[in-house]
């Protein structure tokens, strides 16, 4: 099991075995839940799922991501007001805060949520966000996610990814 910690500008990955994973994580969650204040004799497991509900990734795994020549289009569109995207997309739903990566061949309009069923038309251009795992896969997905920093999980390995916004740039790309 592997266990990243990330903060702006630093990162730190350790291979653990499962077990002493498990604990190693569970620590570093309370000792983090204790620093926002909270009260020391809540440390139940059900706390830290109350306090950290988790929003499921799920990146459909082992996707090959196909170089694109430097003269290849934008893989945006914009067509009647909303723009239309194909390829690798890592979308948050503005509805429940649903996270997806995904591919799709045909050039799509919006983003159907799978957990809530919401449909949100892309108003907006998404933004490149580039990945660049320990693992030495790299990959790139188009994003509607605003948040400055994020983790994403490696389409090979599973591991997660801490990326962060570049604005000179205006992308996503590896914290290195």
């Amino acid at each position: 099991m592997k266990i990243r910690v990330t903060t702006e500008g630093k990162s730190v990955a350790i291979d653990l075995e499962k077990k002493l994973g498990e604990k190693v994580f569970k620590a570093i969650v309370l000792q983090l839940l204790q620093a926002d204040g909270m009260d020391q004799g809540q440390q139940s497991e059900t706390l830290v799922k109350e306090q950290l509900p988790g929003i499921p990734v799920q990146i459909q795994p082992r996707a090959r991501v196909k170089e694109k020549p430097e003269d290849s289009e934008e893989p945006s569109k914009k067509l009647g007001g909303a723009y239309t995207y194909k390829g690798f997309l890592y979308l948050k739903c503005p509805s429940c805060g649903h996270t997806r990566g995904f591919c799709t061949k045909k050039e799509i309009g919006g983003y159907h949520c799978e957990l809530c069923g919401a449909y949100h038309p892309f108003t907006e251009e998404l933004k490149q966000l580039q990945v660049n795992c320990q693992c030495g896969r790299k990959f790139e997905y188009m994003t509607n996610k605003e948040e400055k920093m994020f983790d994403i999980n490696c389409i090979d390995c599973g591991g997660p990814v801490a990326v962060n916004y570049n604005e000179k740039k205006e992308i996503y790309e590896t914290i290195r």
